[in-house]
């Protein structure tokens, strides 16, 4: 059975996100403020829906889908873009496929403990980057979980935050 990953994840580090957008033909200056940014998550997880919320001082992000279901996303705001986009399980990691302009990007989500992992890759002929700057690039991240299920945890949590909570002292 999968992870329940609900919760609320503080950022911790990334690795290689300009690399990963200038492949993409992100534009400089977007480029330059995104690797700025220290995105928080919140993941509202319950049975076969999720909502992903990525929390910035810019703006916010929000994902509302069911796992397993193709739906239309609209990443605008984020790069200008609309895609096809499929999360589903592989083992006890989300994965995420995006088909659309910009081909054959995704990501993957995995707990390790409380730490939320995270990497972010565009696939290169029909490879798909198992290792930063493979193949193609890719760009990871990591998160602590500040409150919400712990892994293996099948519980919801049903509070949702804008800000870390309360105590939280980075």
């Amino acid at each position: 059975m999968p992870p329940n990953l609900t919760g609320y994840y503080r950022f911790v580090s990334q690795e290689n996100m300009d690399n990963y957008l200038r492949a993409l033909d992100i534009n400089v200056v977007l480029r330059k403020v995104v690797c700025l940014l220290k995105p928080d998550k919140e993941i509202i997880h319950t049975g076969d829906h999720m909502v992903i919320r990525t929390i910035t001082s810019l703006r916010d992000y929000v994902m509302d889908f069911d796992l397993g279901v193709q739906f239309e996303e609209d990443l605008g705001p984020v790069d200008g873009r609309k895609c096809q986009t499929t999360v589903s399980w592989e083992g006890d990691q989300l994965v995420c496929e995006q088909l659309g302009e910009k081909r054959n990007r995704g990501w993957r989500h995995w707990l390790e403990g409380d730490r939320l992992h995270l990497v972010r890759r565009q696939r290169r002929w029909g490879h798909t980057v198992q290792v930063l700057g493979a193949l193609g690039e890719a760009c990871a991240a990591s998160f602590q979980l500040l409150s919400g299920a712990s892994s293996g945890s099948s519980g919801a949590m049903t509070t949702s935050h804008k800000h870390p909570p309360a105590g939280f002292k980075s």
